[in-house]
C-alpha cells in the first residue's frame, strides 16, 4: 500500500480533523480520498465554491464562508479544499477560521483536507495539521498503467515486442513521474508507432529532461555509450554488468538491495567520466550531471540551497544516475567555508537516509582531499581505482578509436602503437588519433601509422610531466581502494 494512504488512513482514524496533502496530483489523490470514505467528497476551488460534484453551495467561493459552512453540515464527511494553503500567509482570518474547524470538527467524524503542490503552513496552524506528501506513482502503479496501454495498442493492430524484461525498463524508466506525466509520456512515445519494442525507450528517458530544465545546476546528459565504449577496466565492467538489472522489480523480490553509487579515482583521463556514461546507458537509466562550480557560483542562490533542492529534484526523478564530476572541488573537508560544511553535512545526511532509486557516480581526481566520513563502508559500495592503460588495454584503445572514425584497426600495427604510447592515458591515445587524422584530412588521404607517430613525437604525456603526483595517487590508492583492471603491467 502507498505509505503515504496509510499516513492519511492513521490521521483519520486518529480522529484528526487537518491534514495538509501536498501533491500536484489533485484528480489521483482525490480518487484515492473517494476509495478510503466510500462516499461522495465535498470539493473546494476558488472559482467553484464548495460542492458535491457539480452541485455547488451558493455563496461559498469565498473559503471563510466555505469553511464555515462545513463546520455547519451534518454527519461525517470528507472535504477537499484544493490551493488554500498558499492564501494562508496573508490571511490572519482564514488561519482563525481554521482553527476554529480543528475545535469544531474534532470527534465529529470530518476531515478536511488541504490539497496544493506545496505546504504554506503559517506557525499558528503547525500544531494543528497534519503535512502528508502525496508519494509519486510505485512501480505496480505505473506497470499497470502500461499494460492497458499496450491492451488497447494491441486491440488496434499495433505490434507489440517487449519481452517482460523490456517492459520492466519502461516501467522503470516512468518513475519519477506523476500519473499524469506518465500518460503524456507514453502518449507521446507510443501512438503512430506501429510496433512497439525496446527502441522507443530513450524516449521515455527524453521526457525526464524537462523536469530538470528548471534547475539550472543540473544537466540532462545524453549517452548512448557501452561496455565495449571502454577499454581495458575489466574489473570494473564485471561490476557493472552483475548490477545491471539491481533497479528491477525482480531484483527487488530476490531481497537485493538497490546500489548506492559508485566512486572512480585515479589519474586524469583513465576513463572516470566515461564510466558515468556507461553505467547510465547499461543500466537503461537517464543521465543527470550536478555541476559544483554553477552550485556555488551564486547565480542560483545560496549553494546550500542551490545543492539542497538539486538533490530534491533527483529524489523527484528517480530512478536515475547522478553524475558528480570531480566531487573534491565541491565537496571537500580542506576548505573553511561555511557554505561547504554545510553541503558536506546535508550530502552525507542524504546518502544515508534517502530512499529513492538514485545512483551515484562520482569521479575524483584528487581522493585525498575528500573527507573520511565520505569514503567509509556503506556511503559507495565501492571505491574503484583507474591506472594508466596496460599495452593489451592500449590496443584495445586504439581499436575502439579508431573503428569510431571510421579506420580499420586491420591496417595498423596495434602493437607497436601501443608499446610506443607507454605510460599514456586513454584520452591522450584519443587525442592524438584525432589529432593524426586532422593531418592526414589536411593531405587529402587516409590516416595512416606515419601521421599518429608524428603526433607521438611531439608530446610529452601526463605520466612524464605529472609523474610525482601520479605515484602519490597510486600510493593512496594502494590498499584503499580496487583496482578497475586486473593487468599490472604499463
Amino acid at each position: 500500500m502507498n505509505q503515504s494512504l496509510t499516513q492519511i488512513a492513521s490521521a483519520v482514524n486518529a480522529g484528526q480533523p487537518l491534514i495538509q496533502i501536498v501533491s500536484f496530483e489533485e484528480r489521483r489523490v482525490e480518487s484515492y480520498l473517494r476509495k478510503m470514505t466510500g462516499m461522495p467528497l465535498w470539493t473546494w476551488d476558488q472559482h467553484s465554491g464548495l460542492g458535491q460534484g457539480e452541485q455547488a453551495v451558493p455563496g461559498t467561493a469565498d473559503p471563510v464562508a466555505a469553511l464555515t459552512r462545513v463546520i455547519a453540515e451534518a454527519g461525517p464527511g470528507f472535504f477537499v479544499f484544493r490551493d488554500l494553503s498558499p492564501l494562508l500567509p496573508e490571511n490572519p482570518a482564514l488561519v482563525r477560521k481554521l482553527r476554529e474547524c480543528y475545535q469544531a470538527l474534532k470527534g465529529n467524524k470530518k476531515t478536511l483536507f488541504l490539497l496544493s503542490p506545496d505546504a504554506h503552513i503559517p506557525d499558528m496552524l503547525r500544531k494543528e495539521i497534519d503535512i502528508v506528501t502525496f508519494e509519486l506513482p510505485d512501480p505496480e502503479e505505473l506497470e499497470g498503467l502500461l499494460r492497458r496501454f499496450l491492451d488497447q495498442l494491441g486491440r488496434k493492430g499495433v505490434a507489440l515486442r517487449l519481452r517482460e524484461e523490456e517492459l520492466s525498463q519502461f516501467v522503470i524508466g516512468l518513475q519519477g513521474l506523476t500519473l499524469d506525466e506518465a500518460t503524456k509520456v507514453l502518449m507521446k512515445t507510443f501512438l503512430g508507432q506501429a510496433a512497439i519494442g525496446a527502441e522507443l525507450l530513450p524516449k521515455v528517458h527524453a521526457e525526464k529532461k524537462q523536469l530538470i530544465l528548471k534547475e539550472g545546476v543540473l544537466e540532462y546528459v545524453t549517452s548512448s555509450l557501452d561496455l565495449k565504449d571502454m577499454g581495458g577496466l575489466d574489473k570494473l565492467k564485471d561490476w557493472l554488468a552483475k548490477r545491471r538489472k539491481a533497479f528491477s522489480k525482480e531484483a527487488r523480490q530476490f531481497g537485493i538491495d538497490r546500489p548506492r553509487g559508485v566512486l572512480t579515482m585515479g589519474i586524469t583521463g583513465c576513463g572516470k567520466s566515461l564510466a558515468s556514461k556507461v553505467i547510465a546507458s547499461l543500466w537503461n537509466l537517464p543521465l543527470f550531471r550536478l555541476d559544483m562550480n554553477m552550485v556555488y557560483s551564486g547565480i542560483a542562490g545560496a549553494p546550500e540551497d542551490v545543492f539542497s533542492r538539486a538533490l530534491k529534484t533527483m529524489d523527484s526523478v528517480a530512478p536515475a544516475v547522478l553524475w558528480i564530476d570531480e566531487i573534491e572541488s565541491g565537496i571537500s573537508d580542506k576548505s573553511s567555508d561555511s557554505s561547504s560544511s554545510r553541503i558536506l553535512g546535508y550530502f552525507l545526511t542524504w546518502m544515508q537516509e534517502h530512499t529513492s532509486e538514485i545512483f551515484i557516480a562520482a569521479t575524483a581526481n584528487r581522493i585525498d582531499l575528500l573527507p573520511a566520513e565520505l569514503l567509509r563502508r556503506g556511503r559507495f559500495d565501492q571505491i574503484f581505482f583507474l591506472d594508466l592503460p596496460s599495452r593489451k588495454e592500449r590496443e584495445e584503445i586504439f581499436r575502439i578509436h579508431l573503428t569510431r572514425r571510421g579506420n580499420d584497426p586491420a591496417a595498423f600495427n596495434l602493437p607497436q602503437l601501443s608499446q610506443i604510447t607507454k605510460g599514456w592515458s586513454g584520452s591522450e591515445i584519443e587525442q592524438a588519433i584525432i589529432s593524426a587524422m586532422v593531418e592526414a584530412f589536411n593531405a587529402d588521404r587516409p590516416l595512416n601509422e606515419d601521421d599518429l607517430f608524428v603526433i607521438f613525437g611531439s608530446s610529452v604525456p601526463m605520466s612524464t610531466t605529472m609523474e610525482e603526483q601520479i605515484k602519490k595517487i597510486r600510493s593512496w590508492a594502494h590498499n584503499r581502494a580496487v583496482r578497475a583492471s586486473s593487468e599490472k603491467e604499463y
